[in-house]
């Protein structure tokens, strides 16, 4: 009987994906020839070659279309009318040195030398190797089998670095690493497999005690658990900080030329004055290795007045000394000296980058405060809070978002309870709120008793919409008969970050239009709008502290723009205040 699981796992048709699939999982029956396949892993890019007398070289050739599989490794490697090889991946399980007979580090031409290049690998944890003829050319492939995989540009890096501190010659013929130090975009470099047609392996004293591919496995597991994996992986760190890749000396060659050439052609149309200037500033940058902007505009100023066609096709000889500084900068910014480093700039050059951006971020705060006093000043500031945002910014010239990410400086949620702290003082406020529309005010409002409705709600925040007050307060609520106008869009405040809009809905504008009698236990659209205390009895600023952080913290819309932390220190702050409050009002 099919179970529940069994009928669920069937309805289930998985997309096929080749994601995962390794070539060299298909290996043959025989265990010897799979623990020798899984020796190479990497199936991509594998070389081969028909396989000639001892007098010829192989034509090796790079298969490309496809990855080759752990069997057909294993197959061609058997054929004995057939030459195999891999190249390296990104990880390797070993590494590989290639001594050719004719080498001045081959044993029988100097042991000393061979000896010294084997004791260079042991200095950075490769210490015991399993040498192999590689051919009938009677070279050496000398494999330092690992138990652990490292990165194979590492370990070509920390070869490279050993051998060199020896002073170990690396090159084609005398000594070649695998796996080699390459560029990024490019291959590893490929070495034929050990064993075949003229490869065998050697003892101690290098002599030649056969080719048993059983004996050549268990040979390569024994010795790679001898490896020092630790000491090797600290050079591998070491050698790839400090690898500097060769430099290729025709590439700045043709590229300075190509600027030169273009430079001397001068203007040959008009709307070539950009590249061109261009061209100038980051051939001083780079070629000439100018220093400072100046010199670099000097530079432009000086070559492009020089130039053919200047006068008769350049658009910008009146502000060519400027657009020759804006250059400058960006070239300054973007390109080095040819040899030098991003990371070579010195310590006092970041202190002096981070001192300038400190500098144009007061400025531009400065600016900010200056705008908002003259608007206020002037009665030009907007009403609502956009309006406000979009007046400063275009003043002051700085983003909007500057703006909010400095909102103390002009925001009215900071400043108004800067304003209540300082009511008895007779400075002005660094903002002004405008009192209310007296438009809005007209006869069509109804008049609350405003003592009697906030002693009955208890605190000083205004009542939200829809909110349904205490039956004693009732008595304070008076309706006029005349028919309402639709309220008029203000800035208060308290209505918009109640809302998040800066007027009441159309909805609610008509339902205030069509309903002559609301019912007194509703709050109404006047009582919206914050609670303004009586000119003879302020209210204090703890009152007013408490009832912004109510507001806050019990509008969703707000609590969305605050983090976490943020909301935790607004609740503490709150409680903190209304102890000190009850403290206060208490005999």
């Amino acid at each position: 009987m099919t179970s529940q699981k069994d009928r669920v796992c069937n309805t289930i048709d998985p997309k096929f994906t080749t994601k995962g699939l390794e070539a060299n999982t298909l290996t043959t029956t025989e265990l010897a020839a799979q623990t020798f396949a899984s020796f190479f892993p990497y199936s991509w890019n594998f070389i081969y070659a028909k396989n000639v007398d001892r007098t010829s070289k192989p034509e090796w050739k790079t298969e490309t279309r496809y990855p080759i599989t752990g069997r057909r490794l294993y197959d061609y490697w058997a054929d004995p009318d057939t030459l195999i090889g891999v190249r390296f991946g990104n990880q390797t399980e070993y590494a590989l040195l290639d001594i050719d007979k004719g080498s001045p580090y081959h044993p029988n031409n100097n042991h000393e030398k061979f000896k010294t290049a084997l004791q260079a690998l042991e200095e950075i944890g490769l210490v015991r190797p399993l040498i192999v003829q590689s051919s009938h050319s009677e070279g050496l492939h000398i494999y330092y089998p690992l138990w652990q995989e490292v990165p194979s540009f590492g370990l070509a890096c920390a070869i490279k670095a050993s051998l060199q501190k020896n002073n170990c010659e690396i090159a084609a013929g005398v000594i070649e690493s695998f796996p080699n130090t390459k560029k990024y975009d490019s291959e590893f470099n490929g070495h034929r497999l050990p064993l075949q047609t003229g490869s065998y392996l050697l003892d101690n004293d290098l002599q030649i005690f056969g080719r048993d591919l059983n004996q050549f496995v268990e040979t390569w597991l024994t010795v790679q658990e001898q490896q020092d994996i630790d000491l090797l992986k600290q050079a591998i760190a070491e050698a790839k900080a400090n690898y500097q890749p060769p430099k290729d000396n025709r590439k700045p060659i043709k590229w300075r030329e190509d600027l030169e050439k273009q430079i001397e052609a001068g203007w040959t149309g008009q709307g070539q004055s950009n590249q061109l200037l261009y061209l100038m500033g980051k051939y001083a940058r780079v070629f000439l290795g100018c220093e400072d902007d100046e010199a670099i505009a000097e530079y432009i100023t000086k070559t492009a007045r020089s130039a053919a066609g200047f006068i008769k096709f350049c658009g910008d000889i009146k502000r060519l000394e400027q657009k020759a500084k804006d250059i400058a900068k960006w070239c300054m910014k973007h390109h080095f000296p040819w040899g030098s480093k991003k990371e070579e700039q010195t310590n006092d050059e970041g202190e002096d980058i981070e001192n300038k951006k400190a500098q144009k971020q007061a400025e531009r705060l400065e600016r900010i405060r200056t705008t908002v006093n003259e608007l206020n000043k002037t009665g030009e500031m907007p009403e609502t809070i956009r309006g406000m945002a979009q007046a400063i910014a275009k003043t002051a010239k700085v983003s909007v978002e500057t703006l909010y990410e400095n909102k103390q400086l002009w925001h009215p949620e900071f400043t108004e309870s800067r304003n209540s702290t300082n009511t008895n003082n007779s400075a002005p406020s660094p903002i002004a709120i405008a009192p209310p529309n007296e438009q809005a005010e007209t006869q069509t409002e109804r008049t609350v008793t405003e003592k009697a409705l906030y002693k009955a709600l208890g605190c000083p925040e205004t009542p939200l919409r829809g909110q349904v007050l205490p039956k004693f307060a009732d008595v304070d609520f008076q309706v006029l008969t005349d028919l309402p106008k639709s309220p008029q869009k203000t800035s208060d405040p308290m209505w918009i970050e109640t809302h998040g809009r800066l007027s009441p809905p159309k909805a609610e504008i008509s339902k205030v239009a069509m309903s002559q009698n609301l019912s007194p236990k509703t709050a109404n659209a006047d009582c919206l709008r914050p609670y303004e205390p009586p000119k003879s009895e302020p209210m204090s600023a703890i009152g007013s502290r408490i009832g912004y952080l109510k507001a806050l913290l019990e509008t969703p819309i707000l609590r969305r723009r605050k983090s976490a932390s943020e909301i935790a220190s607004f609740q503490a702050e709150l409680e903190r205040l209304q102890l000190d409050r009850q403290t206060n009002s208490s005999p």
